[in-house]
């Protein structure tokens, strides 16, 4: 079970993550929190068009572990994109995603890409701009 420190912790992170997209992507309608998620499965913390996004902040670590990535992927439908945006203390925000949605030519689902920041919102306005023209309708 998780403290009520660190469910809160999870919840700063998630809204800090929508705010920061919102600002860094110029979108005008904010990302909003998925508050069903605690009340049903199936449910990513944040949506942005076709991107399903989970968030997971901690104190300590490196990489991030399986069952996160394994969370996203159960969330995520046919057509639609899995991003784990993740941080441990002092240490930069950062964002695995399919090499797949990097590059269409990158087609095994076994490999995964971990980006920073600046690199996952420049990824998205370049090749995923349709998806933020989604979030805006």
């Amino acid at each position: 079970r998780m403290t009520i420190n660190q469910i809160k912790k999870g919840h700063d992170f998630e809204r800090k993550i929508a705010k920061k997209l919102q600002d860094d992507l110029g979108l005008i309608k904010p990302v909003r929190r998925i508050l069903n998620q605690y009340q049903e499965k199936n449910h990513p913390d944040l949506r942005l068009g076709r991107w399903n996004i989970e968030c997971k902040a901690y104190k300590k670590g490196f990489e991030p572990a399986s069952a996160w990535w394994d969370q996203v992927l159960g969330v995520t439908k046919d057509g639609e994109f899995p991003a784990l945006i993740y941080k441990f203390d002092n240490k930069p925000i950062r964002i695995r995603i399919f090499a797949k949605n990097v590059n269409e030519l990158l087609s095994d689902r076994s490999k995964v890409v971990d980006l920073n920041w600046e690199s996952f919102t420049y990824l998205l306005r370049k090749l995923y701009s349709k998806d933020l023209e989604m979030h805006e309708e």
